[in-house]
């Protein structure tokens, strides 16, 4: 294939591209490589929603037994403004994961740019969040309540550390023009389970504001 001219960033990928593939789902990824790294990250999803309900159903027994020395936790204002930033990336992820799938590498850096910085943003304001209920008086030691919120948002904080890994290595590439079949994998397998980091916190979010 002659080299392009044009000085713009090279194809997603020469040799399988958007719209042709070889043995593929019809975008450029070979349909056993996506379909493994898909199931891959399913099966992820599965193990963090075991360890999310056992944490979940140990909070739930531990009020049962004993309902008088569990505190209401005010949460703080900020945690708004987090599960917002959340929501921002999570739809901005996905918007940038289309226009790539269209063939719009440059508007996907963009958005990806955008995405990833506001999912950074979203753990910076937890760790703000976590040191204004310290300053409140609500340590861990003294509010069952609260010990459970640090070790539910802790455990949620440490998944959204390992999701930024994978978002920033895409941004990473994408700056590079790297994004080839591999790279257009990591885009969908890390939107997807990005996601799940958004929908698991609106869980935890709902519990602590109406119930915990």
């Amino acid at each position: 294939m002659a080299k392009s001219t044009t000085g713009g960033p090279p194809p997603i990928d020469p040799e399988l591209p958007f719209g042709g593939d070889r043995n593929g789902d019809g975008d450029g990824i070979p349909t056993g490589t996506r379909g493994a790294s898909i199931t891959g990250i399913f099966v992820l999803i599965c193990a963090s929603l075991m360890t999310f309900a056992a944490l979940v159903s140990a909070m739930v027994v531990r009020r049962g037994l004993n309902d008088s020395d569990w505190n209401r936790l005010p949460l703080p204002r900020i945690l708004s403004w987090n599960t917002a930033l959340l929501l921002a990336s999570s739809i901005v992820i996905d918007i940038a994961r289309r226009r790539l799938k269209q063939g719009r590498r440059e508007v996907f850096n963009k958005l990806w740019t955008v995405g990833v910085a506001l999912g950074t943003l979203f753990l910076v304001g937890q760790i703000i969040a976590w040191a204004q209920i310290d300053q409140r008086g609500f340590a861990m030691a003294r509010n069952l309540g609260t010990a459970f919120f640090y070790v539910l948002t802790w455990t949620h904080a440490a998944h959204v550390v390992g999701a930024l890994a994978a978002v920033w290595y895409v941004e990473y590439r994408a700056l590079r023009y790297e994004l080839g079949t591999s790279g257009r994998t990591w885009v969908v397998v890390s939107a997807i389970f990005w996601h799940f980091l958004d929908i698991l916190w609106l869980f935890i979010m709902a519990l602590f504001a109406f119930w915990a």
